[in-house]
């Protein structure tokens, strides 16, 4: 048995067409009445009959007035619902077929624009690519077989699916604009950015869409992060040379002493092992102290856990490396 929720959304058409049958059997069945009432009729007049034998007829001919007025109302019904209908849905279809207009105005308008603008077409269910133009294929480095039809995710770089997951996901939550920079794995380059500004789009009778404007900003980002090295350079240059200018003068004094104790100190004494560890020690030292005061770029390596730490045997320059000699 067909239930009430699946009917419900062709409720007019259920309506229209039980209207239409009611009339159809309405008219045979007048037809028949008339076809009766007229051998009836023509009876009456072959003979002479009486009263009682006419009233059967006149109440047949009561209940077909009544059948017919019936019938005519319910054909009056039925006209006025049938316009009433077809003027709506021809409404509907005028309405859907201006925002169809209207999406195709808005994606000619992408399409035509600047060669260098990639346009994504997908949609917002499994993230599965509908169409692309020729700017996004440059882009990405691949045909358009290779494209449409598979999942956007096959396009991003292992290190930003998670990132680029959520961007979706909070489209799919009802986001209208949503802007994300991710790696793309291009034939081309496996270090190529692209940033993404996507617009989810309501289509009618159609799954959820969205469009997203494709830049390529490899060089925007390169450039960043060539910034952000020359600013970290540049506290690291501060604080070495700080450091290394601070450190110099107490070194030498310590390096003088100790080498001073050496001078005095025959080699047989106790304390002579000590006072040459500590000079070397110092030695060590003075060196680090070099090393620091040469250092001329950005070098990190892990020191506990997460923690980073400048790398100062890569992070100096190896020309400006010259040990003192231990003993002079």
């Amino acid at each position: 048995m067909i239930s009430l929720n699946k009917l419900k959304p062709y409720l007019k058409e259920t309506v229209l067409v039980t209207s239409v049958f009611l009339c159809i059997i309405g008219v045979v069945i007048v037809l028949i009445k008339t076809f009766g009432i007229a051998s009836e009729m023509g009876h009456l007049s072959a003979n002479t009959l009486s009263l009682p034998e006419i009233l059967p007829l006149l109440h047949q001919i009561q209940d077909f007035m009544i059948m017919s007025s019936g019938l005519i109302v319910l054909l009056a019904f039925s006209l006025v619902f049938c316009l009433w209908y077809f003027i709506n849905r021809q409404m509907k279809i005028i309405r859907a077929a201006a925002i169809i207009r209207k999406s195709h105005e808005r994606y000619r308008f992408f399409t035509e624009g600047p060669p260098s603008i990639g346009i994504v077409r997908f949609d917002l269910i499994d993230f599965r690519v509908k169409d692309v133009n020729r700017a996004a294929l440059r882009l990405f480095g691949k045909a358009r077989s290779e494209i449409t039809g598979q999942r956007l995710t096959s396009l991003i770089s292992a290190k930003d699916k998670k990132a680029f997951l959520q961007c979706m996901a909070d489209l799919q939550a009802g986001k209208k604009n949503a802007e994300i920079i991710v790696r793309i794995n291009s034939d081309l380059s496996d270090n190529a950015y692209i940033s993404w500004h996507i617009s989810s789009l309501k289509v009618p009778s159609s799954e959820p869409e969205a469009i997203a404007i494709v830049l390529d900003v490899t060089h925007k980002v390169k450039a960043q992060e060539e910034r952000l090295e020359k600013e970290r350079l540049a506290g690291v240059l501060e604080m070495a040379g700080a450091t290394a200018h601070e450190l110099n003068q107490p070194l030498q004094v310590v390096s003088g002493i100790a080498w001073m104790m050496l001078k005095k100190l025959k080699k047989d004494d106790p304390n002579y092992i000590n006072a040459e560890k500590i000079y070397k020690e110092v030695e060590r030292m003075a060196d680090i102290a070099q090393k620091i005061s040469a250092i001329s770029s950005y070098k990190v390596k892990k020191y506990v856990g997460e923690t980073r730490i400048i790398d100062i045997d890569k992070a100096a320059s190896s020309s400006n490396r010259n040990k003192r000699p231990l003993s002079e």
